[in-house]
């Protein structure tokens, strides 16, 4: 075998010496130039040019410093060359120092600039991941602190100064807030360690695709193993099961995820024939508006349901907590037991107001067998996995479904379901988008999820202006349901109250936002967003047998609603929507009005 050369374990030792960083290369040179000096004085001494041995060193190590420069007249040539030779290895070690000092201050601002030093902050809000353009989130956590102190630390591999600017140029942060950027990978768990997350309230995973979230998720769980006493709660939303973990381990972590898929589906199926839901999803969502509390008040006790949706003023009862239950839409019989807790839908927390019980304002009528309301033929233009979900999510009453296939040659996977009659379309949707909207009741636009998200989001639009200027021409009364991916698609995109967007970016937002403030009401939301249990509708006034002859009281109105097994939130009226009137306001309903109720199908 052959050994390695001196040269060759020379430059391994001084490579292994450079790459230890600034200080070993300081100290590198800083022997270099000791020994030059040592050699530089013996010399003078074994010539005879100096007097001492220390203050020969001490001249020389000064020359070296000021890379001093003798003169023909400043001695006898031996001093002149050694001076000579010791000012040229001082300006070597000059320009080396200042290099390496220069290198290493250039690399602690590029550090500074990046944000990777530690975070000090305890109880603080973690959000794993950022998109610029993309603010829902950050806005919502912001609503939610109201005049609260709170600290919101963003950590992403963008670059600190790029997120800052975004964040300038976008959000109003108010002084109460204080938005720490941070510049890393979100799957590394050396690089997470700079969040304090040992130390944080919740940890909001906000990654761009549903990889990068699950390894996020999985490299804060190995953090936490680091710290034994580390409670932090973390809220991620994926798209679909593939990427859940299983229960018991987010049970033992902390763990809290959601589907977006079927959330997404769920609200497509519903505004595609509930014109305005989209609206009212989201004013349960955000924390603009109302929202849903608990509360606790002895003078809630028993008393029905009933009886207390018409004393409840300011506010709607829409939930009891009973021995750490949550009940949704209780029957107007139950009763609310000492200790229970119930869910106000308010504007702020116990902004609610209670009034005498009564009945006057309520209608003596019969209450009858439910209408159906007739729904169109619907269109689906475009397929993605959430078509099976969507179909099956659809009212039983809508069984006419036209599929419309935007690529050639696509297939489609999906059930029956309520004797649907599900057909495809077998044109050009294109140049055949006046027979479409010629018959439709209902049109859905799905994103092409095997394209760039902006590229998707920008033939939606485009699509969405042909069939609402086809409607303005004919006259046509369809309303249309889009999905889009990016929230700053949605910002540029039409305004219209027959129009429904989706955008699964903003969904998520809010949900995670809703999810990571409220823990306690962790089990409303999934119910609300799941398959399975109470859901909003925008239901016609037909169906509840309301008459356009006469107004009624909100009070009664809500009662009336119970009665029929649902529970009232508000209503909308010519593009607008009212929610949690005066018990004692009038109302005036129309045809063309819509019930925002909660309730089953």
């Amino acid at each position: 075998m052959k050994d390695y050369s001196i040269k060759d374990k020379i430059n391994y030792w001084l490579d292994k010496q450079m790459s230890k960083g600034t200080i070993s290369m300081i100290r590198l040179l800083s022997f270099a130039v000791v020994f030059v000096v040592l050699i530089v004085t013996v010399l003078f001494l074994i010539f005879r040019l100096g007097d001492d041995f220390v203050s020969t060193f001490w001249d020389s190590l000064a020359n070296i410093i000021n890379a001093w420069m003798p003169s023909s007249d400043d001695g006898k040539i031996g001093y002149i060359v050694l001076n000579t030779i010791t000012a040229i290895v001082g300006l070597l070690f000059t320009s080396i120092l200042i290099g390496v000092v220069s290198s290493a201050i250039e690399e602690k601002l590029q550090e500074l600039r990046n944000g990777n030093s530690i975070v000090l902050e305890k109880d603080h809000t973690i959000i794993l991941g950022y998109n610029t353009g993309e603010h829902d989130l950050l806005k919502q956590l912001i609503l939610a602190t109201g005049n609260k102190k709170r600290t919101i630390v963003i950590f992403t591999d963008i670059e600190k100064t790029a997120m800052e600017q975004d964040l300038i140029n976008n959000v109003d942060i108010p002084k109460n807030v204080e938005v720490i950027c941070r510049h890393g990978d979100i799957t590394n768990v050396n690089n997470l360690k700079c969040c304090s997350i040992d130390k944080a309230k919740v940890v909001i995973i906000n990654a761009l695709n549903d990889n990068r979230r699950i390894k996020a998720v999985l490299a804060v769980s190995m953090l936490k193993k680091m710290y034994p006493d580390c409670d932090v709660d973390i809220f991620a939303c994926v798209t679909s099961d593939k990427y859940m973990l299983p229960q018991n381990k987010m049970d033992n972590k902390n763990i809290t995820m959601l589907k977006t898929d079927d959330i997404m589906a769920k609200m497509i199926a519903h505004t595609s024939t509930e014109p305005g839901l989209s609206v009212a999803f989201k004013e349960i969502l955000n924390f603009e508006g109302n929202e849903i509390y608990l509360e606790k008040d002895n003078r809630f006790y028993n008393k029905t349901v009933f009886e207390l949706s018409g004393c409840i003023d300011n506010a709607t009862l829409v939930g009891i907590k009973h021995n750490d239950v949550i009940t949704l839409n209780p029957s107007r019989d139950t009763i609310v037991e000492e200790g229970d807790e119930v869910l106000l839908f308010e504007i702020s927390k116990g902004c609610y107001r209670i009034n005498e019980i009564g009945e006057k304002n309520i209608y003596e009528r019969e209450y009858y067998t439910k209408l159906k309301e007739v729904k169109g033929k619907l269109y689906i233009i475009g397929n993605n996995i959430l078509l099976n979900t969507i179909i099956k999510e659809l009212p039983k009453d809508v069984v006419d479904i036209v599929l419309v296939p935007i690529k050639k040659n696509n297939e489609y996977t999906y059930n029956k379901y309520n004797n649907q009659n599900i057909t495809i379309f077998d044109c050009n949707y294109l140049d055949d988008l006046d027979k479409i909207t010629k018959d439709a009741g209902h049109i859905v636009i799905l994103a092409d999820r095997t394209i760039d998200k902006e590229d998707s989001d920008i033939n939606n639009i485009l699509l969405l202006l042909k069939v609402m200027n086809l409607k303005e021409l004919n006259d046509y009364s369809y309303n249309v349901t889009v999905e889009l991916n990016m929230e700053n698609s949605h910002n540029v995109s039409l305004k219209n109250n027959k129009i429904d967007y989706i955008v699964s970016s903003n969904i998520a937002s809010l949900v995670l936002a809703q999810m990571s403030e409220n823990i306690e009401l962790e089990s409303v939301f999934e119910e609300l967003l799941s398959n399975k249990g109470n859901e909003l509708f925008s239901k016609p006034i037909k169906p509840f047998n309301l008459t356009t002859e006469h107004d009624y009281s909100y009070g009664g109105l809500k009662q009336i609603i119970l009665s029929y097994g649902y529970t009232l939130l508000g209503y909308s009226h010519d593009e607008k929507m009212y929610l949690n009137l005066q018990l004692e306001e009038r109302v005036h309903l129309t045809e063309n009005d819509r019930l925002i109720v909660l309730g089953r199908e």
